[in-house]
């Protein structure tokens, strides 16, 4: 299904350079007007009209590509979405998605603020014939939309998109996405991202707390918490359990697990105190509660 589809053809790639990168900086200009999609989903912008022509030469996951540009090989970072892992639920769908919508074509890229990370990544949003690449992952619940700061000029198109996507239940966000058929009455209902002091050195300043409204105890085993990054997971262990009405604080730093705190141990905070989102996954993988705030 392609529920999102925008007006345009070509491919772009603008913007100066970030970090140490040595890249040409050419003026950025992005889309100020939309286009309806042919189905009426979204409405979505074009791509600029500074754009230039490239080749997509290989799909790594579901949010990033290499091109060809002018000679030079580059890879591109889909910015404003986050998709899956590979292992992980839905992430070799997603990769699947991207491929089958650019793979060996002609793309449209544009940057915005930082045009590249510091790994040397250009950092962008891919258009491809009438079709708005990042959203479209979004719309099919392949992608999650994550504003990427200060890198956000279109993160309102993409933070519809997720809102759409979710009440379709498309993708990742079906009940059946990751084979789960089980329904559990779990939430989560608390973050505290900004611990007293310097995060960094208050981790258990920081937490996340889940409630259970099932009628039965729940086995927490290989169930995990995530944040809307590739790289904060914490999956519970044998022998959590989660008693009706009860609820337990999963706290970012260390410590001695114990009923009802538990400690997630990373090496660095996990929540952003600016905004972020919190997701309870189980053990299949499926998203079963999430929380979202702003900062």
């Amino acid at each position: 299904m392609r529920s999102a589809r925008l007006a345009l053809a070509g491919l772009v790639v603008i913007g100066g350079c970030a970090g140490s990168i040595n890249r040409p900086n050419v003026e950025t200009s992005l889309p100020t007007d939309a286009v309806s999609s042919s189905s009426g989903a979204l409405v979505t912008p074009p791509p600029p009209t500074d754009a230039r022509s490239a080749q997509v030469i290989a799909v790594h996951d579901g949010d990033s590509i290499s091109v060809e540009i002018d000679g030079q090989e580059e890879r591109v970072r889909l910015i404003g979405i986050n998709t899956p892992e590979q292992g992980e639920c839905f992430g070799d769908e997603a990769r699947a998605l991207l491929t089958d919508l650019v793979a060996d074509r002609q793309v449209l890229v544009s940057t915005d603020v930082d045009a590249y990370d510091q790994y040397g990544r250009i950092l962008g949003y891919v258009w491809i014939e009438d079709l708005f690449v990042n959203a479209e992952l979004v719309l099919e619940g392949a992608a999650l939309a994550r504003a990427y700061e200060p890198n956000t000029s279109l993160q309102s198109f993409l933070d519809d998109a997720e809102r759409i996507a979710q009440d379709a239940g498309s993708g990742m966000w079906s009940a059946t996405a990751c084979g789960s058929t089980e329904q559990f009455d779990i939430t989560i209902t608390a973050i505290n991202a900004d611990a007293t002091g310097r995060d960094n050195e208050n981790r258990n300043g920081e937490w996340i707390t889940i409630t259970s409204a099932s009628s039965t105890d729940i086995d927490l085993a290989g169930w995990t918490i995530k944040d809307e990054s590739s790289v904060h997971r914490y999956t519970f262990g044998d022998g959590v359990q989660l008693a009706p009405g009860a609820s337990l604080v999963l706290f970012t730093g260390c410590g001695e697990d114990q009923p009802g705190e538990y400690y997630w141990c990373d090496d660095t905070p996990v929540w952003d105190n600016s905004g972020d989102t919190g997701f309870l996954l189980d053990p299949n993988g499926t998203i079963v509660s999430q929380y979202g705030y702003s900062g």
